[in-house]
């Protein structure tokens, strides 16, 4: 497949389970090489150039990987030492904003903060491109509609290019400027 999504636009990635949609969005952050063609990203490789890709990329799980043993403010710590681009007056101010005590530790936090915070980080890294794998699956609508709600106000904030999978093709509707349907890429 081809896909090219215009620079400050957000695309959602829809197709049934195992149509391929997380392997695909693994293929542009480098985690699986292609059994065929090649994977392009901000017009590198992945895998071959990490380094030009990598840092210009966030990415947020379908079951947002964090350390859930650290506490918030270590989360944020790790992230600013990882992350060359990193703007921490940007995650500190989105932690105020949501209410998030620094000194929770991650595991204690509600799944919607969670998302939440994996959202954060991702943004604090200052991507130009932030792809999300089913990063609401797991939430209940209220959380889903306020992940939502900071991930557009991020795509203003910001200008920047989201690709993101989803089942709840209804929520979509209201935050994504064009629709992919994968089917049968596996």
């Amino acid at each position: 497949c081809s896909l090219e999504v215009p620079a400050g636009a957000v695309a959602a990635l829809v197709g049934p389970n195992g149509a391929g949609k997380t392997t695909l969005l693994h293929m542009l952050i480098g985690l699986v090489k292609p059994s065929a063609g090649e994977a392009r990203v901000l017009g590198w490789s992945p895998r071959e150039q990490p380094q030009l890709v990598l840092p210009r990329v966030g990415f947020v799980a379908q079951d947002h990987p964090l350390y859930r043993g650290f506490r918030l403010a270590e989360m944020l710590k790790l992230g600013r030492k990882l992350n060359p681009r990193w703007d921490d007056d940007l995650a500190r101010r989105r932690v105020d904003r949501l209410g998030l005590p620094l000194g929770q530790k991650v595991g204690r936090l509600s799944g919607g903060q969670q998302a939440q915070v994996a959202l954060t980080l991702a943004l604090a890294k200052k991507p130009e491109l932030l792809v999300l794998d089913e990063p609401v699956a797991a939430l209940d609508p209220l959380a889903r509609r306020e992940f939502l709600q900071s991930l557009m106000e991020a795509v203003v904030e910001e200008g920047l290019t989201v690709v993101l999978s989803s089942h709840i093709v209804a929520e979509l509707e209201r935050v994504c400027d064009s629709l992919v349907i994968l089917a049968a890429g596996g």
